[in-house]
């Protein structure tokens, strides 16, 4: 008996099959089902809004990455890295410039062979030392980084672009793309608006790229390279000394090595009759009948911290959905985009001031109380720096006053004995050096960062 084996021609549907049984894999192995999934949680202030009153409905918002990497295929998501150095001829300085040539090194030979790198160098010009490409050939990266030398003005907007157009070229799913800019000077050349630069990172970080920066000394301007950073959804590191940006670039790379979210974002959907005021920190969106606050990235052991102002209007007694508020994010191994079940907050509208002042939560409270201090000093430095110290006093003044009001706690009683140094240098600035202004300065505004957008 003759078998007839019959060759059935490839259609559609085959494909279709395929490609189904590629996402099953995907989301078996790749998504974040081994726990990697972030977690946040959603805490009133007050549990009560006192009718009639002011409406108070501030909401304390913290988002927390697990301790360990998820990802039961790989060691860490894969990186497609643009670095980008500072030339100009203040970094042949204090040995800035051999510190960052060192720093590069290193950086080179911790990537893997599957990482990507692309190395721009500026001054008053843009050069590409190297475009994007694996890292394979590690002797041909130490080569071109060796003949990079100082020299020129700074046309930071420029080594910035170019930045985003090499990391940009090979951006593809299953990769951390990052921006990693290194300064230590003023822009003076292209672009130098910082409302500008930070929009244009924005504007890169919405398409998947973001941007880290590292200001070295005392001379770089640090609300760029901050702006830069939180408008980029990365991290700003502060190097006075030169020698430290070895180590600043390590940790990024570890950071970046960590990730475990990309696109973080968190969603506030207000109810009837609930609006949104601010988040101290942050910049937000509308986006329908939504407010949505962009965090970025996070790594293993990271966290968040937000408090959202909201404000309740309603005539009636009992208890009312205030907001729904929600997470999403992506995972970087597979690029699949997550988002969290909504959490309602519910507070009861009450007439009775006794009732409204025994629902505090002393917990929420006390870290709201510290993250608008440090909103407050990072306002405070903006008018020491225009040449209003008696603006910044007043600022810090009430700041002070306010946290004496709150509930007595280590945490707050800290951030009064930190207002009241920075007040006893203001009053006693004449007395310092240039230098000695430029680090007060950045140490402050530093500190605050750190506050209110890293932890």
């Amino acid at each position: 008996m003759n078998t007839k084996v019959l060759v059935k021609r490839w259609t559609p549907i085959h494909t279709a099959l395929v490609v189904l049984c590629a996402v099953f894999i995907q989301i078996l192995f790749l998504s974040p089902a081994y726990g990697s999934s972030l977690t946040f949680n959603v805490r009133p202030e007050n549990r009560t809004v006192l009718v009639p009153g002011p409406g108070n409905g501030t909401v304390q918002i913290k988002i927390f990455a697990p301790d360990d990497l998820p990802y039961p295929t790989t060691d860490r998501p894969l990186l497609n890295l643009a670095l980008i150095i500072d030339k100009s001829g203040s970094m042949n300085e204090a040995g800035k410039m051999e510190y960052a040539i060192r720093a590069a090194h290193q950086l080179v030979d911790k990537l893997g062979r599957d990482d990507y790198l692309s190395i721009i160098a500026y001054d008053q010009f843009v050069r590409v030392v190297s475009p994007a490409r694996k890292v394979k050939d590690r002797r041909r990266f130490h080569k071109l980084i060796n003949n990079i030398y100082p020299g020129g003005r700074t046309f930071l907007s420029g080594g910035l672009e170019e930045g985003f157009r090499q990391a940009r070229r090979v951006k593809k799913r299953g990769y951390v793309n990052r921006v990693l800019l290194i300064s230590d000077g003023l822009a003076n050349v292209g672009i130098t608006n910082r409302y500008t630069l930070r929009r244009r990172a924005g504007e890169m970080s919405e398409q998947g790229i973001s941007v880290s920066t590292f200001g070295v000394g005392y001379d770089f301007d640090e609300d760029l390279m901050a702006g830069l950073a939180i408008g980029g959804s990365g991290s700003y590191h502060y190097i006075a000394d030169p020698a430290d940006i070895v180590a600043a670039l390590s940790n990024e790379f570890s950071m970046a090595s960590r990730t475990v979210a990309t696109d973080v974002e968190i969603v506030i959907r207000l109810k009837k009759g609930s609006y949104f005021d601010s988040v101290p920190g942050h910049s937000w969106r509308r986006e329908g009948d939504s407010v949505v606050i962009r965090l970025g990235d996070l790594s293993t052991g990271e966290k968040r911290n937000l408090i959202a102002r909201l404000r309740v209007e309603s005539k009636s007694l009992g208890m009312k959905d205030v907001a729904d508020v929600s997470m999403r994010y992506r995972d970087p191994v597979s690029g699949m985009a997550r988002k969290e079940p909504f959490q309602t907050v519910k507070l009861q509208l009450v007439n009775d001031p006794d009732v409204y002042k025994d629902n505090f939560d002393n917990r929420v409270r006390e870290e709201k109380s510290v993250i608008e201090s440090n909103a407050n000093m990072e306002k405070a430095a903006g008018r020491v720096d225009s040449g209003d110290r008696a603006g910044a006093l007043s600022i810090l003044k009430k700041a002070a006053d306010a946290l004496k009001q709150e509930p007595a706690s280590p945490a707050t009683e800290a951030e009064i004995r930190r207002n009241e140094r920075y007040q006893d240098k203001i009053v006693g600035m004449d007395e310092m050096d240039d230098d000695e202004v430029k680090e007060m300065q950045k140490d402050i505004k530093y500190r605050s960062y750190q506050r209110l957008h890293r932890q």
